[in-house]
């Protein structure tokens, strides 16, 4: 068959429903049916994310109804529908390996020629994500249909070649001044429960959120927010008190909550059960406590209260503050008072010194020990031996004494006699 045959039957193939595509390939030759085989495999890949996925890995990679919702969002945008969409989801439900690789991965092959931008909490972890999805387009390149730019394949930054497209990853609080994208995919900006519940952090990450990663969007771009719920006021429930009419909500609990869910499913029906069934949603439930369960798992988050204590009971009833004029005798009195603690620590000071026991006095007759060694200057100390006839006072190293004697003396090393002349 001519090639231009050839290319204008794999187009026709394309075009048929996936019906007559099969009946197309049952009825054609061996050497066309190879090549109509590779193109079924390109459109599959081409179909979703998830489909994408498990053709590369041969059907290993998870699959679920909660991972296709993730799918469905970045069908959209590849569609060139602008999408802003919070997706909240609890911990280790495959949400990041989702939408923080397959989905960046299955984009990029669609447009090769956009640009995408993946944030998280730390830039460690959004290097994670950026050299997971370099290494694959390194290994998967032939079915991919998409290369690396040669000397921009850095895990922070990559470009692809013969496009302007590529993928560059920050954490949160990094900068991206100058780096634009067509979609924006913000994975778990929140790092733990302490971060969540800083005032000054969730401060911190809306002033990020809004002055530097809103505005490196393209015309027409697309964001989608994937965490885990911590605090009523973390960055998913600031963006629907304030945006909500704007953004399209999925919110998946571990455990369904109404008729109305998502997945269509029953109230109290799991969300993954083959991986986190009723027994061990129980149990996990059983050992993080109700606060962390209704926030991380079921994406209700719980004021501070407890079913005793209440919050507003603290904030509500706290003791007035002082005056001014009793602030005023207050810091008059403070040096005075200061005073007094320091003259009361000294006198405790020196009562313990005047009460200190003292060392036990020697026992009597008993000479005090001499030193041993060089004797200080000033010790007048003769030799053993009456024909030395010096001191040891007298000793130095510049002006010393011949020692006649011949014999060894108790000065030792200073006085040794071994030779003739020797000094003291």
């Amino acid at each position: 068959m001519p090639k231009a045959d050839e290319a204008a039957v794999l187009a026709l193939y394309r075009s048929l429903p996936a019906h007559q595509r099969r009946e197309t390939t049952a009825a054609s030759t061996p050497q066309l049916r190879a090549q109509l085989v590779r193109v079924e495999r390109e459109l599959t890949m081409d179909r979703s994310p998830g489909a994408m996925a498990s053709v590369l890995t041969e059907g290993r990679e998870m699959q679920a109804p909660h991972l296709a919702k993730i799918d469905a969002a970045f069908e959209r945008v590849a569609a060139g529908k602008p999408t802003k969409l919070p997706l909240t989801m609890p911990p280790r439900h495959g949400k990041s390996r989702r939408a923080a690789r397959w989905a960046p991965l299955w984009y990029l092959r669609r447009r090769p020629e956009h640009r995408v931008m993946i944030a998280s909490y730390s830039s460690d972890l959004a290097d994670d994500h950026g050299r997971w999805i370099r290494d694959a387009i390194l290994n998967y390149s032939p079915q991919l249909g998409i290369s690396l730019r040669p000397g921009s394949s850095a895990a922070n930054r990559f470009d692809l070649a013969g496009t302007e497209g590529g993928a560059v990853m920050a954490g949160v609080g990094g900068g991206l001044t100058g780096k634009g994208a067509h979609l924006a995919v913000v994975d778990d900006p929140i790092k733990d429960a302490a971060e969540a519940s800083s005032p000054t952090m969730r401060k911190r990450l809306w002033e990020w959120w809004q002055a530097v990663l809103l505005t490196r969007i393209e015309p027409g771009g697309s964001v989608i927010l994937i965490q885990t719920r911590w605090d009523e006021d973390d960055l998913a429930g600031r963006v629907l008190a304030d945006e909500g009419d704007r953004w399209t909500v999925i919110d998946l609990p571990a455990l369904a909550l109404s008729h109305d869910d998502a997945l269509g499913r029953p109230v109290g029906a799991p969300l993954w059960p083959e991986r986190y069934d009723h027994d061990a949603l129980t149990e996990i439930r059983r050992s993080v406590g109700e606060r962390v369960w209704w926030s991380l798992y079921m994406q209700q988050p719980r004021p501070q209260d407890g079913g005793v204590w209440e919050w507003a009971w603290i904030t509500n009833n706290r003791t007035a503050q002082p005056s001014s004029e009793a602030s005023t005798s207050l810091a008059s009195s403070s040096p005075s008072t200061r005073g007094r603690r320091v003259r009361s620590l000294r006198r405790d000071r020196h009562r313990r010194r005047r009460h200190r026991p003292r060392r036990a006095p020697l026992r009597p007759g008993r000479p005090l020990r001499k030193p041993r060694g060089r004797m200080r200057e000033g010790v007048r100390r003769a030799c053993s031996r009456s024909s030395c006839g010096q001191t040891r006072s007298s000793w130095s190293p510049t002006t010393a004494a011949t020692c006649r004697s011949r014999s060894s003396t108790r000065h030792g090393k200073n006085c040794a006699g071994r030779s003739a002349r020797r000094t003291c």
